[in-house]
């Protein structure tokens, strides 16, 4: 059964869903292809998305109880996707924000055009006893590959997005996907899903057995994400 490590499903707390009933059918979707396991990352940016943890907590315990309502089997579990500027050092020793299901791993995300330095902020995260998870790196037009191998030797865990798999942003950002996977420095496939862009989590692990085997496969969509439930 697959496990998605990023996704905005938790209505009315960021850009990913201003409904209840739309949450509740693309979990229904997730379900019927697979997906056993949601992690819920709303983001946090600061003056953008500042839900508090106890306000997210809040909710997502009434979100919880609506899943289950419909009959839903899927597991749900809550983190953030944290924005990475000046303000992260203080954010994360004040633990104002989530970690993923209450663990010493965080999901960060940075500006997509304007360089940021991912090698310090991991570097200095990591110092303070967090393990960073870095979202969808192929997003960051600026991230070589050089960069991602300094990430992966100083243990950042590295995210990529299901529709870049399957081609939905075109040739460039799938070519850039499949050289990491193929140099062994992708952990997890996620859907990083939003109300207004939905992916199928499986048709991406298809791809992936297709072109580097069911074990890689099995690896980035299942097996590499039990670290956040032990």
């Amino acid at each position: 059964m697959l496990i998605d490590v990023h996704s905005h499903l938790l209505p009315f707390v960021d850009d990913g869903s201003d409904s209840l009933d739309g949450s509740i059918d693309l979990i229904k979707k997730l379900e019927l292809e697979g997906v056993s396991k949601i992690i819920l990352t709303p983001h946090y940016k600061h003056g953008v998305y500042k839900t508090t943890k106890s306000e997210l907590k809040d909710k997502f315990d009434t979100f919880c109880a609506e899943v289950k309502s419909h009959g839903l089997n899927v597991q749900l579990y809550l983190g953030q996707e944290v924005f990475c500027d000046e303000k992260i050092y203080t954010l994360l020793k004040n633990k104002e924000v989530l970690t993923i299901n209450d663990t010493n791993f965080i999901l960060l995300e940075f500006d997509y055009f304007n360089y940021s330095d991912i090698l310090d902020y991991a570097y200095n995260i990591s110092q303070m006893g967090y393990v960073p998870v870095i979202a969808h790196i192929e997003r960051y037009r600026y991230l070589d590959a050089d960069t991602l191998i300094e990430l992966h030797h100083m243990g950042a865990l590295l995210q990529i997005n299901a529709s870049s798999v399957v081609g939905e942003h075109g040739k460039k950002f799938q070519k850039r996907v499949f050289a990491a996977i193929k140099s062994g420095l992708v952990h997890f496939v996620a859907t990083d899903i939003h109300k207004s862009r939905e992916c199928s989590l499986n048709d991406a692990y298809k791809v992936v057995c297709k072109k580097f085997g069911k074990i890689v496969a099995d690896n980035l969509f299942i097996n590499n994400a039990q670290i956040f439930f032990e």
